[in-house]
Formats: structure tokens, C-alpha cells, sequence
């Protein structure tokens, strides 16, 4: 795994949804399987010291704190991981 700290002003509104769709049936043995492991997301563009943007995404629980106590240029701290599409997810705000 790794670890990712970046230090921005948050420039887009917190995009909160819901995951549907989450299970599938599988035919083989007849009974329902998950998708996904999560059930709700929220997404937001951080803009770095170094005048880049990145975009931040947080699951479950951290999904509805940044919903709930995030807003437009507000300065944060983010711990997290980069996933393959070159975004964070975030573990921990500060």
C-alpha cells in the first residue's frame, strides 16, 4: 500500500452519493454476491500549493464526515492512498 500527505484548499463542492446496485447474482452457486464493498462515496477537488488539482474521494464513514464539515476553500490535510487513476483516497482529514 501507499501513503500519500497533501496539503491544499478544497475548490469544487463535496459530490456525495450513494452506491446502488451493489449485488449481483451468481449463477453458478444461486445466491447473491457484492459488487462493491462500500455503499456510499463523496468526491471534491483539492487544489495544491503547487497549483496542480487533484481529486480526493472518501468512503462510508469519511464519505459523510466530509459531506457533513467540508466546504469550498477550506484549507485541509489529507492522508491517504493514490488508487491506479492517479487519485487519493482519503483515510484520514485533518
Amino acid at each position: 500500500m501507499n501513503i500519500v500527505i497533501i496539503y491544499g484548499k478544497i475548490v469544487s463542492k463535496i459530490e456525495f452519493k450513494f452506491i446502488y446496485d451493489r449485488y449481483y447474482i451468481n449463477n453458478k452457486e444461486n445466491y447473491m454476491e457484492e459488487k462493491y464493498k462500500h455503499i456510499s462515496i463523496a468526491k471534491s477537488m483539492v487544489k495544491l500549493q503547487n497549483e496542480s488539482t487533484v481529486e480526493v474521494y472518501g468512503y462510508d464513514n469519511m464519505a459523510d464526515y466530509m459531506y457533513r464539515n467540508l466546504k469550498e476553500d477550506y484549507n485541509v490535510l489529507i492522508k491517504g492512498k493514490i488508487d491506479s487513476n492517479m487519485k487519493v483516497e482519503v483515510k484520514n482529514i485533518y
